[in-house]
């Protein structure tokens, strides 16, 4: 792999998020200013810090939007300020057409005409992290206390809902919108094949899963809960249910980041600053092993070209190109 660059923020990176025609990498320290950079790692733009910590950034109508602990959203030449608490995470719809804000018990959605009637408030348990549906914009997937709940916006309860009984940490839903899984509070992690509400319980991971990664085409699952990532298969009329997943060993330390490219490669980066690369064929992988200075806390792959941006626990960015 070719180093194109790196640069370096001012405190571990705690998210990376690349503009959507891929001309700019947002890297999010978890305190201190946030930085914009290009593809050889120059920073094009500084952004201001939210105080005691950043949350995870994203990108809206192509610019940045930053938020933390300080309660606000920054956003296209304007601060929005919500309601009361801290925000770890912003996210945008996969149209481009909706921004939410994770805040207690709310799920504030501003559309782009700045109205925030769609939004979710006064729910049952706090937000601790949501996911759009890739395939049905209009659709969003809420974990905290109890699991998952499924809502659509305009309406005042959710079209499902999958309690298993325990808090959900993280949650992601495939690009097809057919599976959703959630990394929960213990060691463990649950699918839901939603056309079938069928929920499938995964018991056995070392810690608690850090990390969620669905392939570009649905058809894999990556899973971080110790040193071994467990890739689960998700076609068929089961999907991981009953089906032996691959175990990537390789790792020096419990998994941190997980993400797939576009053309299916998969990195997974350790708190020992290992980086692995992997190549799936035919139910078999092949492995690529780095060796970096620092662990490794965010990953993030470009969205066409094989380049992958690595954010490390020493606030440094790396631009890798796979040769």
């Amino acid at each position: 792999m070719k180093n194109l660059g790196t640069f370096a923020a001012e405190d571990h990176i705690l998210h990376l998020a690349w503009s959507p025609d891929g001309a700019r990498l947002l890297a999010t320290p978890a305190s201190g200013s946030i930085l914009v950079a290009g593809q050889e790692g120059e920073i094009l733009e500084t952004l201001p810090g939210h105080g005691m910590g950043n949350g995870e950034s994203a990108w809206f109508q192509d610019a940045p939007v930053t938020c933390g602990f300080d309660g606000k959203v920054r956003l296209v030449g304007r601060e929005w300020n919500p309601g009361r608490g801290l925000i770890e995470r912003v996210k945008t719809s996969p149209d481009g057409k909706f921004l939410a804000a994770a805040q207690g018990k709310s799920l504030h959605i501003l559309d782009q005409e700045g109205n925030e009637s769609l939004s979710l408030r006064d729910l049952e348990t706090s937000v601790v992290d949501f996911a759009w549906n890739p395939s049905r914009s209009r659709e969003v997937a809420i974990a905290g206390a109890g699991g998952a709940t499924l809502w659509r916006l305009g309406q005042k309860k959710p079209f499902a809902r999958f309690d298993w009984g325990g808090a959900s940490l993280r949650v992601g839903w495939s690009p097809d919108g057919r599976w959703l899984a959630t990394g929960d509070q213990t060691p463990s992690v649950h699918i839901y094949d939603i056309p079938r509400d069928h929920p499938l319980h995964i018991q056995g991971f070392e810690s608690k899963v850090q990390a969620l990664a669905f392939s570009s085409e649905s058809k894999q699952l990556a899973t971080a809960g110790s040193a071994v990532v467990t890739v689960w298969p998700m076609t068929g009329k089961k999907g991981p249910d009953g089906a032996t997943p691959i175990q990537i060993d390789g790792c020096e330390s419990a998994a941190q980041a997980l993400d797939f490219s576009s053309k299916g490669l998969l990195a997974i980066g350790d708190g020992a600053g290992t980086l692995l690369v992997i190549t799936f064929e035919k139910g078999q992988f092949r492995r690529k092993r780095s060796k970096l200075e620092s662990g490794i806390s965010a990953l993030a792959w470009h969205p066409s070209q094989p380049i992958l941006a690595i954010g490390h626990e020493d606030g440094q960015v790396m631009l890798l190109a796979l040769e």
